[in-house]
């Protein structure tokens, strides 16, 4: 649900620089017809809704940072207060050496012991819109997302609470004819139905009014605004918390109306124009609230509407052909998204302004001036050539570092130099750096493969057995959903008899009576107990055997299968070897 939340406020970001466009473009506009300015807004609704748009070099988008379940920006920053920047690990040459250094510093300042820190970077660290990333902190775009979904929850609820309510005012109507129909319960005439929608009419109103107010109606119909009005409803609860949304809305419930008007009275002489103004007057309603339904015929900005009924003039060929042009330019420019990794292309020219064939505006240069320029160009494409040649050197130098350090290291678990009294340990996903451990620089580390995952063991309790260094606790590392380092559980052995081992069932942590085996449990990512057989002894000196059943509930045991867990424990349980960096 983040992640939706997520693309939702980058599209909302986005329609926020394109609301203001379409405003401007609407008041120019104005001897334009009205249905311009409903496909000006209907452009908006679909770049509120639509995550993946197409690129374009005419797109006017500025390059704004992508929000995909995290927020992207220049910097990637950590929970130290400090930040690196994300071309730098990017570059697949010496992480160790490329790193900030403050941001080693910063995290292990509150360090005490062993690992102190998680940090995460997701993604590539070059974004559609921008480049480099920084994360935003789960809890808080957490809450963020139960703000939004609370809100979209409470705008669907009054939408239905509307509908409902005006469907009980009209549950004793009258059918007139056709699709019409009479109730004392309606103030004015209105639209309500999606599939076979019908007009309601006031039985109060004057029949004379009849013929008017059916052809707005009919004209609400046949542009099937019963559809296009709850659908703008619908994104304006998606994007509630956006106030260019809120107007946009407000505006485009206003031009609905107008653009209904101006089909209805385009064929009416002024004195029928001022007849239909009568009854849009008499019809006016006030509404305090924004409305999902019904369609209403004397619903918003009365004022205005009969301002526009009275002084209709039918728009000439090339008004209306200037106002398409301006809907394909808008389009074009703000349904796209600027391309990514575009040329600019250099036009070179010499002192006397020419280009780089050798020709001024007008003039003709000199076959010495030409042959000159040649020249220059020829040194700049060579230069240019060499360049190229150190780029893809140095690319290919970077891939083959890359596939090195895989191959060494399955997991991707890179040591990272000792500095002071911090190492780091280097996750690489696929190539790409997914995050880094920080910890003291008397922690040691083991990679250990359990089932197809390898994970990464860090300690600082750790002691020498002959040539060998084994561990008596250690924090265990995963990899997160997002791709990030997280810590999934810690392990705990009693006494150096009883280093921390792994075999087939698991990692075990022992003590002289008691064996445990931990697991990855799939579904939450953690390590779990999965194993306990233990040996308690009561004042009197008499034993009680205890283990886990199936469910994961402590229950009593016997000595017998005490006793096998033991063997099975000698037959498995390979002590981890541990490496200080």
């Amino acid at each position: 649900m983040s992640r939706i939340f997520s693309d939702v406020l980058q599209m909302s970001i986005v329609a926020a620089w394109m609301i203001p466009v379409v405003m401007v473009f609407r008041l120019l506009l104005k001897r334009a017809p009205k249905w311009v300015n409903l496909v000006l807004w209907g452009l908006v609704g679909l770049r509120l809704v639509c995550p993946f748009v197409p690129e374009s070099r005419f797109s006017l988008m500025p390059k704004l940072p992508i929000l995909s379940g995290y927020l992207y920006g220049n910097m990637i920053g950590n929970s130290a207060g400090n930040a690196f920047r994300a071309d730098t690990l990017q570059s697949g040459t010496n992480f160790s050496n490329n790193i900030s250094q403050a941001a080693l510093d910063g995290s292990m300042s509150a360090a005490g012991s062993g690992v102190v820190g998680v940090f995460g970077i997701t993604g590539s660290g070059i974004g559609a819109f921008g480049a480099g990333v920084w994360r935003i902190p789960e809890r808080l775009l957490s809450i963020f997302t139960i703000l939004w979904l609370a809100g979209v929850i409470l705008f669907t609820g009054y939408a239905v609470y509307s509908y409902v309510r005006v469907r009980r005012q009209v549950a004793e109507a009258m059918w007139l004819r056709e699709n019409l129909w009479i109730c004392d319960e309606v103030k004015s005439p209105f639209i309500l139905g999606l599939h076979k929608p019908k007009i309601y009419l006031s039985s109060s109103m004057d029949e004379a009014q009849y013929p008017y107010v059916i052809a707005h109606e009919q004209a609400h119909l046949k542009r099937g605004d019963q559809w296009w009005k709850p659908l703008g409803f619908l994104i304006l609860a998606i994007h509630w918390f956006q106030p260019f949304v809120w107007v946009a809305y407000l505006l485009f419930c206003n031009d609905l109306e107008l653009a209904c008007d101006e089909s209805a009275v385009k064929k009416l002489n002024p004195q029928e124009r001022k007849d239909y103004s009568y009854a849009l007057l008499s019809c006016s309603m006030q509404r305090r609230l924004v409305t999902v339904c019904p369609l209403a015929f004397g619903e918003v900005g009365v004022k205005k509407r009969v301002k526009e009924i009275l002084n209709y003039k039918k728009p000439t060929f090339w008004v209306v052909l200037a106002a398409v042009a301006v809907c394909v330019i808008i389009a074009v420019c703000f349904l796209t998204n600027p391309k990514q990794g575009t040329t600019t292309t250099i036009l070179l020219t010499n002192e006397t302004g020419k280009s780089e064939n050798g020709v001024d505006a007008g003039n003709v240069a000199s076959a010495d001036e030409v042959n000159a320029q040649q020249e220059t160009d020829t040194a700049l494409q060579e230069a240019l050539d060499k360049q190229r040649e150190r780029a893809e050197a140095v690319k290919e130098a970077s891939a083959a570092e890359q596939e090195k350090q895989a191959a060494e290291n399955p997991a991707g678990w890179v040591p990272m130099q000792q500095n002071g009294n911090t190492t780091a340990w280097m996750n690489m996903q696929n190539g790409a750096t997914a995050g880094f451990v920080t910890g003291k620089g008397d922690a040691a580390y083991a990679q250990v493969k359990l089932g197809d995952t390898t994970l990464l063991l860090l300690s600082d309790g750790i002691y020498q057995d002959g040539e060998h260094t084994y561990a008596m606790c250690c924090d265990v590392y995963g990899v997160g959903e997002d791709g990030t380092p997280v810590q999934i559980g810690e392990l705990l052995s009693e006494g150096t008899a009883y280093p921390i081992c792994v075999g087939m069932s698991g990692f075990y942590v022992t003590s002289g009576h008691s064996i445990e085996v931990y697991n990855l449990d799939t579904a939450t990512g953690q390590l779990v107990l999965t194993g306990s057989n233990t040996e308690n002894f009561d004042e009197n000196g008499n034993e009680t055997y205890y283990r886990l059943d199936s469910r994961g509930q402590r229950v009593e045991s016997t000595e017998e299968e005490y006793l096998q867990a033991w063997d099975a424990y000698g037959k498995d349980a390979q002590p981890i070897e541990f490496t200080t960096p």
